[in-house]
């Protein structure tokens, strides 16, 4: 081929319209604001594998945990709104945290609902170092003495509130102690290194059938059939307005609608298979829920205008 030749060739390629490149599936990373082990990184690393499977994409779990969740819900806050970064957000983050630390919430205020993946049912445990009995046996033992400790997840987290709203009701003295994740919190349970705590199911019934906390009451107006001699706070005359957790999944502000509807779709699909609730949810007493953006949008709502009040009671309200 003659040079001439090869550069009329060359010349007629370039002329030609360019061909369109194959788009390929891009990865899709969930962060999960707390550490490995938690109930909500036991969800989502479910919920992730079922996903794989629905979207024909990798997604990678991220734990990024640290500052009461705060590091890695920034960190999705700042991503790029581009489909391949997600969050994993629990009530707290969402309803309680506004309200108990305003300027750390607006670090990531910016995220938007997805979809309400799974709520839990809770249980208020104890070390196995307090006398048997439930809740108001562990209150008559508590009250008038000191050197008690409670273990949370963090400040503003629902352990927090909860214990801060029993401490003013029943006159405890019980001093805070937050931890990166309830998993940390519970291994100084299981320690005897603090008295008190509580979580979801999930994370709790393997010490609880083990004999190694003791469970004093759900929470909640009703028993559960996991723990039908654990009596509930509404039977032991307790008016908490709060029945156990939810998880759900964020997005940072500015991804498009179309992304966050087939995310919320992909989800809902996942947490209802039947085939995944029997595998995965039943075994962790975890419920799936798998709400469209605006039903997750309405109860976030919902959930921090009951919580105000409750932060309000507990005294946790910045002064």
């Amino acid at each position: 081929m003659t040079t001439t030749t090869r550069r009329a060739l060359l010349g007629a390629l370039a002329a030609l319209p360019a061909l369109p490149v194959l788009a390929q599936p891009r990865s899709i990373r969930i962060i999960v604001a707390q550490p490995p082990g938690g109930n909500l990184d036991i969800l989502v690393r479910g919920i992730a594998e079922g996903l794989r499977a629905e979207l024909g994409t990798a997604v990678i779990v991220e734990n990024r945990a640290g500052g009461n969740g705060v590091i890695g819900l920034e960190a999705c806050a700042q991503a790029a709104p581009d489909g391949t970064t997600f969050c994993a957000v629990n009530i707290e983050n969402l309803s309680t945290v506004p309200w108990v630390e305003p300027e750390l919430y607006a670090r990531y205020s910016s995220i938007r609902p997805v979809s309400q993946m799974a709520g839990a049912r809770s249980v208020i445990v104890s070390s196995m170092d307090t006398p048997p009995g439930d809740l108001r046996d562990f209150v008559a033992w508590a009250k008038g003495r000191s050197g008690l400790n409670y273990g949370s997840s963090g400040s503003g987290s629902a352990q927090q509130l909860l214990f801060e709203w029993l401490k003013a009701r029943d006159g405890l003295q019980i001093e805070h102690i937050p931890f990166r994740g309830i998993g940390e919190a519970f291994r100084e349970l299981i320690g005897g290194r603090i008295q008190l705590s509580y979580s979801a199911l999930a994370l709790a019934m393997p010490p609880i059938q083990a004999n190694r906390i003791r469970p004093l009451a759900v929470l909640g107006r009703r028993r559960i059939a996991e723990l039908p001699d654990t009596p509930s706070l509404g039977e032991l005359g307790y008016a908490f307005p709060y029945d156990g957790p939810w998880w759900g999944l964020s997005a940072p502000g500015g991804t498009p609608d179309a992304t966050v509807a087939r995310m919320s779709e992909a989800v809902r699909n996942v947490v209802t298979n039947p085939d995944f609730m029997q595998r995965m949810l039943a075994p962790n007493f975890f419920y799936g829920i798998g709400s469209s953006p605006q039903d997750f949008a309405a109860v976030i709502t919902r959930e921090r205008e009951a919580s105000q009040e409750l932060v309000r009671l507990a005294g946790l309200l910045p002064r």
